[in-house]
């Protein structure tokens, strides 16, 4: 099965480490939008450069830059924690519209610990897309999902079942952690 791992964001540059001598530059990118009690929803979405010319670029930029990356969703093979193997980075002029969009293709799997969860958006499931390559080993990238048709649909899903996800990058209000927004399942 090919895989799809696609991943667009633009938000203003967050710096969380300024270390010179890592495997790659730990950064967030913060993400403002409209919350559905009409104020405004901050999420800090997690991203990592490994390439030299995108650790260097990235780790010269002053915090609060506006910028636009793309790249892939990973998972952290020590915390399982969701992060983004950032490809592309530039600088925008100025923020603007905002810019998030996740398209992920691969294995369905089920997650057996807190797989149910409520949060002021409601009531949602979670569930993993499981990739895997020879490079990079598995990945198990985390996905809730709050429509209740779509979760419907996932009652009849089974571990490795194929399962595309369109979405948006998303950190909870509660303990920071990423994951995947569902909007659209197939």
């Amino acid at each position: 099965m090919n895989n799809v791992n696609s991943v667009t964001i633009s938000g203003l540059i967050h710096h969380l480490s300024k270390k010179k001598n890592s495997s790659y530059f730990p950064f967030s990118i913060r993400h403002e939008n409209s919350w559905t009690d009409g104020s405004t929803r901050k999420d800090f979405l997690n991203a990592r450069a490994f390439r030299d010319d995108l650790r260097e670029f990235l780790a010269g930029l002053d915090e609060n830059t506006p910028v636009i990356v793309k790249g892939i969703l990973r998972s952290s093979k020590g915390s399982g924690e969701l992060f983004l193997d950032v490809t592309e980075a530039k600088t925008l002029p100025e923020l603007g519209e905002v810019v998030n969009s996740v398209e992920l293709s691969g294995a369905f799997h089920v997650i057996k610990a807190q797989n149910e969860g409520v949060t002021g958006i409601g009531k949602y499931t979670r569930f993993a897309v499981k990739q895997e390559d020879p490079v990079n080993g598995k990945d198990f990238i985390v996905v809730r999902v709050y429509d209740e048709a779509m979760r419907n649909f996932l009652a009849g899903k089974n571990d490795n079942d194929p399962v595309n996800v369109h979405g948006t990058l998303r950190s909870s209000r509660g303990s920071g952690v990423n994951y995947v927004m569902c909007g659209k399942l197939e």
